[in-house]
């Protein structure tokens, strides 16, 4: 099975005492981390449309925060972020119907997302928003769901949600929804950068020429991981979708020559973009790499990697 490391976080979301069996929770919040990815490869186009990938993904510090309030029947969301949608079309909203309708709840709920993470910007700010309202609901509604029907409710909510059930460093295969548990990366001082623009995930994807491989498909670098191979990252780390979102928005290229040129060992971009994230040897260069980039007006924030045991022990607050 490919959950083996998976259950120790939903288990215990699931399974933590309440404080008595007469007295339901009335709110709750919930940490929704970002993530990078150390790698992906797009090896061809599905039949069911999708693409096949494989991915190492990783958790980070920087989160947005959910608090979910329980109310009478309602699903409710709101963000203070205009860019984020607040009806039915929000992935938050959807997670809470799907999960409601799984358990078979009555009850409702008011889910409010405390933006941090960049709208559209690579690191799976939607999708971990969606993962952690599914496990705050189920603390919060008192619910029972078998292990297998919540990874497939995070699969048929996006690609990345299914990780974000997991979290520190793992192999995401298929859409990327499948996910397997790997050593722990482990990097303290990484510097994420965004340059302001959003970038389609869906478009990225779209304008890739090379839709298939002609090579066979390419082994993810597990020795990498074995030796907390951020050393190798420069000689192993790639993202097959850089090319085309480069060539789109050049002002993501030129943010990640910046990076480099102040000292980054290794930048990339993360998903479809458009944020570049960009290894350091020490923190004084990334913390004067951070000052540059604000002070041309860059976005950017320093950030370490989150690995399992302190993700499913910071999820709850």
């Amino acid at each position: 099975m490919r959950h083996a490391l998976i259950t120790s976080c939903f288990t215990l979301i699931q399974a933590a005492p309440r404080a008595c069996s007469t007295q339901m929770l009335s709110s709750i919040r919930v940490r929704a981390y970002a993530k990078i990815n150390w790698t992906l490869d797009v090896l061809f186009r599905r039949e069911d449309g999708y693409h096949e990938l494989r991915t190492i993904y990783q958790t980070i510090s920087l989160y947005d925060r959910l608090h979910i309030s329980l109310t009478g029947s309602d699903i409710r969301v709101t963000c203070a972020d205009p860019r984020v949608p607040t009806d039915e079309s929000n992935i938050v909203c959807k997670a809470a119907l799907l999960l409601r309708e799984a358990a078979d709840v009555r009850a409702g709920a008011t889910i409010d997302i405390e933006k941090r993470i960049p709208v559209a910007g690579g690191l799976g700010g939607g999708s971990s928003n969606a993962a952690a309202a599914l496990l705050g609901l189920i603390r919060l509604w008192g619910a029972s769901v078998p292990e297998r029907e919540m990874f497939s409710i995070a699969a048929r909510l996006g690609s990345d949600v299914p990780f974000f059930l997991v979290g520190g460093t793992a192999l995401g295969v298929g859409r990327g929804e499948e996910v397997y548990a790997l050593s722990e990366t482990r990097c303290e001082n990484l510097l994420l950068a965004n340059p302001g623009v959003e970038v389609s995930t869906a478009e990225a994807y779209g304008k890739l020429s090379r839709l298939t491989r002609p090579e066979a498909v390419r082994i993810i670098p597990f020795t990498l991981l074995a030796a907390n191979g951020v050393c190798e990252l420069p000689l192993a780390a790639s993202n097959d979708l850089e090319e085309v979102v480069l060539a789109a928005h050049p002002e993501i290229a030129e943010l990640k020559r910046g990076l480099l040129s102040l000292g980054a060992r290794h930048a990339l971009m993360s998903g479809s973009g458009a944020t570049v994230y960009a290894v350091f040897d020490n923190l004084e260069t990334s913390e004067r790499a951070q000052f540059e980039m604000r002070a041309t007006g860059v976005w950017s924030e320093r950030v370490r990697t989150i690995d399992r045991r302190e993700y499913r022990d910071t999820l709850i607050e």
